[in-house]
């Protein structure tokens, strides 16, 4: 049930980062088009592209977890044994946990703070800053998700790894 539910929020994920880059894309051409060939530029093209790239951003980091695209340096890391390499990852997964964490809590107290101020960006479109501050909230959660079944994966595995070495003897 719980990887059924996974499943699909990476698929929305994907779906809204791939609608979040072609509306960059589309908006971007647009300005481009407007400003070159027809001398009106455009103001409004900006700065949704910006909010918009703040939210394709976040959700890419959700993404490249799944996919595990994430920027690794393991020149020491591939030396090391499978068994220091799962509790290496066990480590990391819990630290990486304590991160997402602190990205719910501290981004939902960035949120609030704008929202209950009614904060609004500068420009040309006055947009309440609660807008683009939401997404470290839910991405928080959505990592803080992801990595709870990591984290619940990793341990399982490990306890496999050690229950088979007791029952063969080995350390």
């Amino acid at each position: 049930m719980i990887r059924t539910v996974y499943k699909w929020m990476i698929r929305i994920v994907e779906a809204l980062s791939i609608a979040g880059i072609t509306l960059i894309t589309f908006f971007t051409a647009y300005e481009i088009c407007m400003r070159e060939l027809f001398r009106e530029p455009t103001i409004w093209t900006n700065e949704i592209t910006s909010y918009l790239l703040v939210w394709v951003g976040l959700l890419g980091v959700v993404y490249a977890y799944d996919k595990e695209t994430h920027v690794r340096v393991d020149i020491v890391y591939r030396r090391l044994s499978t068994r220091v390499q799962e509790f290496c990852d066990l480590i990391t997964t819990i630290l990486m946990l304590l991160f997402a964490l602190c990205i719910c809590i501290y981004g939902y107290t960035y949120w609030w703070l704008g929202y209950s101020k009614g904060w609004r960006h500068f420009g040309m479109l006055d947009v309440p800053m609660s807008y683009t501050r939401i997404a470290l909230p839910i991405i928080g959660i959505l990592l803080v998700f992801q990595l709870l079944i990591t984290l619940y994966e990793r341990i399982a595995f490990l306890k496999s790894i050690w229950g088979r070495d007791e029952r063969t003897g080995e350390n």
